[in-house]
């Protein structure tokens, strides 16, 4: 695995507004402890793409995630809307496979959430049948007609859908049953109001009370935003995957077989602590508490704003506290011509998980993060996955 750079140590210490133990869902504590999490070590390049890559799509464009199946082998998926993935006997060592694992439908239908599609979230308890929540883009101004608007951006309508493989994690398809459509917004495809819907969803991750859940974000066509928490009692759950309402959790419904609504019914997560932070979610067993990363920005009056990977931390998932810088970057909303290539997609994965889904990590675990590169100050399809050591303690 070849090596980049060294990456200073930067203490981040959270002050965290929730602890570990039995709240209840929502509750608060007044007893916060205190987190110290450090990067530790040089920079590591997982999947180089001017070197490694079988085809331009065959780059990290959601956050990195990985599973172990029935024999033990562990599997890294690089999503796009063509995914692929690395397989090898750990994290550590990994090849690239040329095949793809999944590709998109292009549907031209909004109406069937089949058209252009990202593995997002996987998951499986046995390692032969792998679950995956997928990132579901209709992509509007592809399809002739069907956008009164030009680009991607006013076009796009998203969803969360779940795709199956039966074969281990070779072949991904959109699961043929009831239940595939997991997050969709309550109302249709409004060509040219976009982006809107549902974004691509965090890990998934089981709580003690059998649930699964996972952090997803939202945007309705008036502009609300925010991060949206959702459970099911298993992924392909004939009930429906349901979101957290401030009280409770309201099912959510295809807008294509029922009345649709105007806005998405879910309750914004910690708006003011974590913004729209939703790409990577695990429980850390050192500390006991869910581990949140996302890219942003500091929210300090009377000072630049500070750009790059931020973390937060909960103990019952919708309190959350402070976001506090792990890593400076630019992000690609920010970049500027000549700066350090930007980054995207932070992930935590801990090689020793004992969870086969890698949703737990303990003291010592690896900041995953996709580095974008440009070229005459343009966007390449060049983009290398990257980890760094870190280091998790409680004070």
């Amino acid at each position: 695995m070849a090596v980049r750079g060294v990456t200073r140590a930067l203490p981040v210490l959270l002050a965290a507004a929730v602890v570990a133990g039995a709240l209840q869902m929502g509750e608060r504590s007044d007893s916060p402890p205190r987190v110290r999490i450090e990067l530790r070590g040089q920079r590591q390049v997982v999947f180089d793409w001017s070197r490694q890559a079988c085809a331009p799509t065959q780059a990290a464009d959601l956050p990195a995630r990985a599973f172990r199946d029935a024999r033990g082998r562990v599997q890294l998926l690089l999503s796009h809307f063509v995914s692929f993935r690395m397989v090898g006997p750990s994290l550590s060592r990994l090849r690239v496979d040329c095949r793809p694992v999944m590709g998109s439908v292009g549907d031209p239908d909004p109406a069937a959430y089949r058209d252009r599609q990202w593995l997002a979230a996987p998951f499986t308890e046995d390692g032969r049948r792998v679950w995956a929540l997928v990132h579901d883009e209709y992509q509007g101004n592809l399809h002739p007609g069907r956008c009164h608007r030009e680009g991607y951006g006013p076009c796009a309508y998203h969803a969360v859908t779940l795709a199956v493989s039966d074969d281990g994690g070779r072949r991904f398809h959109p699961a043929n049953h009831s239940a595939r459509v997991v997050a969709a917004p309550p109302y249709r495809y409004p060509g040219g109001a976009g982006p809107v819907g549902f974004f691509a969803p965090t890990n998934v991750v089981r709580r003690g009370d059998g649930h699964l859940y996972a952090l997803v974000r939202f945007r309705d066509p008036d502009g609300r935003r925010g991060v949206c928490l959702i459970r099911a009692h298993e992924i392909a759950s004939q009930g429906g995957w349901r979101a957290w309402d401030g009280d409770g959790f309201r099912r959510l419904f295809n807008p294509y077989r029922r009345p649709p609504q105007p806005h998405t019914g879910c309750q914004r997560i910690a708006p003011a602590q974590i913004g729209q932070m939703a790409e990577s979610l695990s429980f850390n067993r050192a500390l006991g508490l869910y581990v949140l990363l996302g890219m942003g920005a500091d929210r300090t009056s009377g000072r630049p704003r500070r750009t790059g990977v931020y973390l937060s931390v909960s103990a019952d998932l919708v309190n959350w506290s402070e976001r506090r810088l792990l890593m400076p970057a630019s992000t690609v909303q920010t970049y500027r011509c000549g700066q350090r290539s930007p980054v995207a997609y932070p992930a935590v994965l801990d090689a020793d998980s004992g969870s086969r889904i890698f949703s737990t990590s303990d003291r010592f675990a690896f900041l995953y993060f996709t580095q974008l590169h440009y070229r005459n100050c343009r966007r390449t399809p060049d983009r290398d996955l990257v980890r760094v050591p870190i280091e998790v303690r409680a004070r």
